[in-house]
């Protein structure tokens, strides 16, 4: 190592243990360097400093006015130094700080909510502040740490983890299609009640179903039209006829047959869910360990990975 590039905290330590031990040699010794190393290593810091340190003599080793008083700052410095690390260790064992959230509605009331209390369970002294909301959101401007959205990446100016697939399900309530013949194509959608998401009162939507790969568009208009999904999925429980809705949503009761899907060789075009955070975040042990914890959660449900 080049005296040029000799660490101040290494040398502020040389000097304590010089102190303390009372010798070169066994400071050296318990710095693992030879007692010549820290005998030059000393006298660099004495040149650094432009002031000599300590009194050398064949018995002892003495400080003088400039060293006792360098000593004890660089004690103090170390152990500083030792209450950082300490802290940083609690940070990451003892999470603190508050955490800014965004996340769409239905999936942020019925996914993440119980996230979110489970890792207050965890982590008593972090305070969290979710807002559940469909509106695009500036994360700089509005101060947010982390925001969850089914997006294409392409379109994002922040950095992003991957959450989950965001898989949609053409479905409707068994009591419904009780009586009625399967449908084989999507043409015959036409022939159904539907359920539609309008947008500026309008019941027509466009439905993108995969057909082998390829995207179908299907141009529909809803008996039942609604702005929210769990209005939609609401009319389609009560069997009021088809729906898109996220798989997450009606996942148990697929399981348990009360809601059918409907084509399901047509499955409609899904998303990938995102945690979405910016550079300034990115060295935030909080941040960090909350998206781990988010993945890890969503990595053992199988709402959302259910083919």
């Amino acid at each position: 190592m080049s005296q040029h590039k000799l660490d101040t905290l290494y040398l502020m330590r040389l000097l304590v243990c010089i102190v303390r031990f009372g010798s070169f040699s066994r400071a050296a010794a318990h710095l693992g360097i030879t007692p010549s190393k820290a005998s030059k290593d000393l006298r660099y810091l004495e040149q650094s400093l432009g002031t000599v340190l300590l009194n050398r003599t064949t018995r002892r080793v003495q400080l003088t006015d400039a060293g006792e008083l360098t000593y004890r700052q660089a004690d103090q410095m170390l152990a500083l130094h030792e209450q950082l690390l300490d802290g940083l260790q609690n940070r990451r064992e003892c999470l603190s700080g508050e955490l800014r959230i965004t996340a769409p509605m239905m999936w942020g009331e019925v996914i993440l909510t119980p996230l979110l209390l489970k890792f207050r369970q965890l982590h008593p002294s972090v305070r969290l502040v979710t807002d559940f909301s469909n509106r695009t959101s500036d994360l700089l401007r509005d101060n947010i740490h982390v925001a969850f959205r089914s997006t294409e990446l392409s379109r994002e100016p922040y950095l992003a983890r991957f959450i989950a697939k965001d898989e949609m399900v053409l479905c409707a309530s068994k009591a419904y299609m009780d009586g009625k013949s399967a449908l084989n194509r999507p043409e015959e959608l036409h022939q159904h009640s539907l359920i539609t998401r309008c947008t500026d009162y309008s019941s027509h939507e466009r439905w993108t179903l995969m057909d082998k790969g390829k995207e179908l568009h299907i141009d529909v208009a809803g008996e039942l039209a609604f702005s929210h999904k769990q209005a939609i999925y609401a009319a389609m429980q009560q069997g009021f006829g088809i729906a898109i809705l996220p798989r997450y949503l009606v996942a148990d009761e697929l399981l348990a047959g009360t809601v059918v899907e409907v084509l399901p060789d047509f499955r409609p075009k899904g998303a990938s869910f995102y945690a979405l955070y910016t550079q300034r975040r990115t060295e935030s042990a909080l941040v960090t360990h909350f998206i781990d914890f988010v993945i890890a959660e969503i990595a053992g449900k199988s709402s959302f990975n259910k083919a």
